[in-house]
């Protein structure tokens, strides 16, 4: 793909999002997180690209994969309706979103800080800054997706995830139980 970007791919994002939070977690509650924040945080972690990359690579509806959901400013709001609705829900984990939105922003933003590239910070103050849109994938995201080449950034980022799981898993797996047995009342459960 020509298409070169500072940004983070889902894994990455992921990642980074599971270290911040369970490290946060355990510094704060000294335990390792639980679930479902982690639903929640795999959420926050994935929102910004889940929102923006649809709707600007294949419905063309926003100027750029990093527009409107990736601006702090409109960011913010997403956050601020998105905990409201957890509250709303009386799930706990309202710190794991945020925890997750943030670090995405967070990880397509400090390759450009680390080089000094500050232009291609652009998309965190989108719409009141312009953004440079010349790079952008003319294919939908499914198929942008689904043709990744295993580039040094992709291994690396695999790499990163692949260790991030073992400490998932040193952290108890949250989640696993819990899906499990949802899983298997549905299955388990008798016909009406």
């Amino acid at each position: 793909m020509a298409f070169e970007s500072t940004a983070m791919w889902p894994w990455g994002h992921l990642a980074f999002a599971y270290v911040l939070y369970s490290s946060f977690f355990r510094l704060r509650y000294r335990l390792p997180p639980t679930w479902p924040g982690v639903a929640l945080l795999a959420l926050g972690s994935q929102a910004p690209d889940l929102i923006d990359k649809p709707l600007a690579w294949t419905l063309s509806l926003l100027p750029s994969g990093r527009s409107f959901a990736h601006s702090l400013v409109l960011g913010a709001v997403i956050v601020v309706v998105a905990v409201a609705i957890i509250r709303r829900l009386d799930l706990p984990g309202e710190k794991a979103f945020v925890i997750g939105y943030y670090s995405h922003l967070v990880g397509d933003s400090y390759r450009s800080v680390l080089t000094g590239k500050f232009h291609e910070l652009a998309f965190l103050l989108w719409p009141f800054a312009p953004l440079n849109t010349g790079d952008e994938p003319t294919v939908g995201i499914v198929h942008y997706l689904l043709h990744v080449q295993l580039d040094g950034q992709v291994v690396m980022e695999l790499g990163f995830a692949g260790v991030v799981v073992l400490w998932w898993v040193l952290d108890g797996a949250p989640g696993v139980t819990a899906v499990w047995n949802a899983m298997r009342r549905r299955i388990t459960r008798p016909a009406s």
